[in-house]
């Protein structure tokens, strides 16, 4: 794969809130022993791509963005494939509690996503190096 991202490439912004609550999953839920939190792109439709969190294994080709949080005694591996890395340089992780309205659950605001909406990928400058034949 050419052009490869590579962790460092990637801006990603982890509000408190995530970052606590990824740790509270971690330490109190055994059965997620050995795997890391993933972010991913879950789908795309007309108004941009949708956003997937979870625990998962690792793959070959996965981006590791690694962050220490020595004052909560955290370590925090992320992981990410590289269309998701590509498509999702420079973005939030947050997590949301809106007991009111009875949401929960981790939001990934992308800088670029008003980029990707539409068929932004029949121009061809957007796709990922490795997609141009």
């Amino acid at each position: 794969m050419e052009n490869k991202i590579t962790a460092q490439d990637i801006k990603l912004f982890l509000t408190d809130s995530a970052i606590r609550q990824i740790q509270l999953i971690q330490e109190n839920d055994y059965t997620l022993e050995g795997l890391s939190f993933r972010i991913k792109i879950g789908g795309k439709g007309c108004g941009g791509f949708t956003y997937d969190t979870g625990f998962s294994e690792t793959y070959p080709d996965d981006l590791f963005i690694e962050r220490d949080f020595p004052q909560i005694k955290f370590h925090l591996k992320i992981l990410m494939d590289p269309f998701t890395a590509f498509y999702t340089q420079e973005s939030t992780l947050d997590y949301l509690l809106d007991t009111g309205n009875n949401e929960e659950g981790f939001v990934l605001t992308n800088a670029a996503d008003g980029a990707h909406k539409g068929k932004f990928f029949k121009d061809t400058s957007k796709l990922p190096p490795w997609a141009h034949k």
